[in-house]
């Protein structure tokens, strides 16, 4: 039974709130490494963009290498509600009505997530609060009305 804000009750159904904690964590993981992964690519393009034009690239270079990470995040929410690491560990991302995120909240979502992670007191008390609240909810997501859930089938 979906609660009185659109998504799962803890309650009633904390199948879809079970593991979420650990979930995350290893999808963050697993995320790092794919930016990480795909900051080498444009790293490696950024380079190639510079020296073919004598440096006229660096900006764009840079400009890329600075926005990747904020592109993939929000692209796979907006497209799939999850990054390629919640789809490994079977969660995903809803909005306060329990729908999946339409470009507005996943782009929201994802700036909210690196406001987070960029002040490491802020992600602290985020990691508290998810392993504490019982929507599982990080800061990010108490700020949207979002909750990380398991996969339904």
């Amino acid at each position: 039974m979906w609660g009185v804000m659109g998504v799962p009750d803890p309650e009633q159904d904390g199948q879809f709130y079970a593991g979420v904690p650990l979930r995350r964590f290893v999808a963050f993981l697993i995320d790092s490494v794919v930016i990480v992964g795909i900051w080498f690519v444009v790293v490696f393009i950024g380079f190639l963009l510079t020296v073919l034009t004598m440096g006229a690239g660096l900006v764009v270079a840079m400009l890329l290498f600075a926005c990747s990470g904020f592109l993939y995040r929000w692209l796979m929410l907006r497209n799939r509600s999850a990054t390629l690491g919640m789809i490994m560990t079977g969660i995903e991302v809803r909005d306060h009505e329990g729908e999946h995120l339409d470009d507005t909240s996943a782009a929201l979502h994802t700036a909210g997530y690196y406001v987070t992670v960029m002040f490491p007191p802020l992600m602290l008390i985020g990691w508290i609060l998810l392993a504490t609240s019982p929507y599982r909810r990080a800061m990010h997501d108490t700020f949207m009305g979002t909750v990380v859930i398991n996969r339904p089938e």
